[in-house]
């Protein structure tokens, strides 16, 4: 959210997900698969997989909030 402060562990915690996220985006771009499994790994020894993941896959950081306001119009 725009304006939003963070405390100085979820800033942290929010470029250390950016970085993982992005190296294993080039990895997996590059083809260097075992390389990707290793960081993969060492992100889960520390217990932000699901974070880094999440980042990949919705490109939402660790802290940022989902938008209140529906994606479409179920109704007519």
């Amino acid at each position: 959210m725009p304006g939003q402060s963070y405390t100085p562990y979820e800033e942290a915690l929010q470029k250390v997900v950016e970085l993982f996220g992005n190296l294993l985006f080039s990895l997996q771009g590059h083809n260097l698969i075992h390389t990707y499994q290793v960081v993969l790994r060492f992100a889960q020894l520390e217990n932000i997989d699901y974070l880094v993941l999440r980042y990949l896959h919705t490109g939402l950081l660790a802290f940022e909030e989902f938008s209140e306001d529906p994606l479409y119009d179920e109704g007519g």
